[in-house]
């Protein structure tokens, strides 16, 4: 194992943070796989996966079954890490800039590469190999000559510079309460469901572009994108990337984690990236439900102010009407009901007991796509 030291120089005088990447197996592998947790870093669940699964990859690196070189980033997020107001974490936003940490809005990786794929387009051809590798090369110089104006962008740049040439991206996070879910590409689906049925994920949203800019997003839809702009050329998406939801951020328990930790290794085994013995490899078990578009997922809100009481909780199915929550005004005596638009299934609660109007309570996934729109909230 190598440990790198990746400097976010200018916070402040006086102080410099550094992300941490540890690489197991050979640079020089055909196949790359990046894992990072706690993007959001006050989502904790990861970096104890993190914790479980770095001895895995030390000891499949020792006994030459790792094919692949493997980049694991625990807490791979210092500046949120920080960040604490009256001894509550708060790690989702960059307190300086407002700017949600998962949100890559300051970066056009697409609309560079693009740029320059454009002056000399002829060298993308039949060859799915030498475009992915031409494609990878013109990404890093348009990484390479980004210059971030913001600690944020310095963040964001460090870890996207780690982990877009690889071939598999786990970006892992968590909800407040919630079950194991996962977000990806409809076009990633086949090769992200293995994972999905070891962790056995209970809810799987999909959508090709949420418009967020998301990490997984981020590094996954250019691929489709050049694929379309040059038809004549055989472009396949090069970079499959999920982001894993590890239940919620009160499920930090070893017994927990080092199951996650024993799936990734069996994903990357069945992916053929780490040689395990025959009796030691996992059959897949059955999905436990199949992927919803992010277009059906209905983030439902307090209609008013007040005191919280849910009456669902995560894992719930429901249908439309039914009361998933109440809302107490205990000045005026009044109890609202908030029930649900659709019929779908409970991925998630929030933590909030005492709500302002209009903030979100419950996610809800359906399978129909209702027409709305896709969004991953804030």
């Amino acid at each position: 194992m190598q440990i790198e030291y990746h400097a976010l120089d200018g916070a402040s005088l006086g102080m410099t943070r550094y992300v941490t990447a540890l690489h197991f197996g050979s640079e020089d592998s055909e196949r790359k796989i990046y894992i990072q947790t706690s993007l959001h870093a006050d989502e904790l669940p990861g970096a104890l996966v993190a914790y479980h699964l770095r001895p895995m990859l030390e000891q499949l690196e020792q006994e030459g079954r790792l094919k692949a070189h493997v980049v694991l980033v625990p807490l791979c997020n210092p500046i949120g890490l920080a960040q604490t107001l009256m001894y509550d974490p708060s790690g989702r936003f960059d307190l300086f800039t407002g700017r949600n940490f998962n949100r890559l809005t300051d970066f056009d990786l697409y609309g560079r590469t693009l740029a320059r794929l454009r002056e000399n387009p002829e060298q993308l051809g039949k060859d799915a190999a030498t475009n992915v590798q031409r494609i990878r090369q013109t990404m890093r110089t348009v990484i390479e000559d980004y210059q971030p104006q913001t600690q944020v962008d310095t963040l964001q740049h460090i870890l996207v510079g780690l982990a877009f040439d690889a071939d598999v991206v786990l970006d892992l996070h968590c909800d407040e309460y919630a079950v194991m879910h996962c977000y990806t590409l409809p076009q990633l689906w086949p090769t992200v469901e293995p994972l999905a049925r070891l962790l056995r994920s209970e809810c799987q949203i999909v959508s090709e572009d949420s418009g967020s800019k998301a990490f997984d997003e981020f590094l996954s839809t250019p691929w489709l994108r050049l694929a379309r702009e040059f038809p004549q050329a055989n472009i396949p998406c090069a970079c499959c990337s999920t982001t894993v939801e590890l239940r919620g951020q009160m499920d930090l328990e070893h017994k927990l984690a080092h199951s996650d930790a024993q799936a990734m290794v069996q994903y990357l085994a069945h992916l053929g990236d780490v040689s395990l013995q025959t009796d030691a490899l996992q059959a897949l078990p059955e999905l436990i439900r199949k992927p919803h578009p992010l277009a059906g997922v209905q983030y439902v809100n307090a209609p008013s102010a007040g005191v919280v009481v849910f009456v669902v909780q995560a894992g719930d199915t429901v249908v439309r009407g039914q009361v998933m929550a109440q809302v107490i005004d205990p000045i005026h005596q009044i109890s609202t009901d908030v029930r649900s638009p659709i019929d779908g299934f409970v991925f998630a609660c929030h933590h909030v007991r005492y709500a302002q109007q209009g903030a979100t309570l419950v996610s809800v996934s359906g399978e129909q796509d209702l027409g709305l729109g896709e969004s991953l909230g804030p």
